[in-house]
């Protein structure tokens, strides 16, 4: 025979295993990208203004590396044309498509250097025949002119792209 106290903690168990069951599962299904308004490029900013010349962020489209098997390749810089940055420094994210938006599969960076172009390549390891469409973001900083700059921008697939063994 259950009392009513005993019945009342059965139900108040099995309230928070569903509970805490459907918040894991809205962790996992979270979109983590970041909403950029950039696509492609961003030149830098210092303060309110824009940096002078060819300066800033860029992403290149998300593609199979020809060269890796089973990767897909994304370069980024930050870069000024013509001056140097100090404390030049870049990060690349980059995420595949998913049912519930973005997941973040690699992050990568390079930097702080002195340069007027810093670059990496965030490459992403893939299973063979697996289709998704891939976006990458770059966010770049450093000191121009004695000014701290930053920028952002991303690139990403406007169709799905096939993983291969060296495409």
């Amino acid at each position: 025979m259950r009392t009513p106290t005993r019945a009342a903690c059965v139900v108040a168990t099995t309230a928070l295993l569903v509970a805490g069951t459907s918040s894991a599962a809205q962790a996992a299904d979270k979109d983590e990208s970041a909403p950029l308004g950039a696509r492609g490029h961003s030149s830098y900013q210092s303060g309110h203004t824009l940096a002078a010349g060819d300066c800033g962020v860029r992403v290149d489209l998300p593609h199979p590396s020809y060269t890796t098997a089973n990767q897909i390749h994304t370069r980024v810089e930050s870069f000024c044309q013509g001056s140097t940055i100090v404390n030049n420094t870049i990060t690349g994210k980059s995420y595949r498509s998913r049912w519930y938006g973005w997941e973040h599969m690699k992050t990568k960076s390079a930097g702080p250097k002195t340069a007027w172009r810093v670059r990496v390549t965030v490459d992403v390891n893939c299973d063979y025949g697996t289709l998704h469409r891939w976006r990458t973001e770059g966010y770049g900083s450093g000191i121009l002119d004695g000014q701290p700059v930053s920028a952002s921008a991303y690139e990403e697939n406007d169709d799905e792209i096939q993983c291969g063994a060296n495409n």
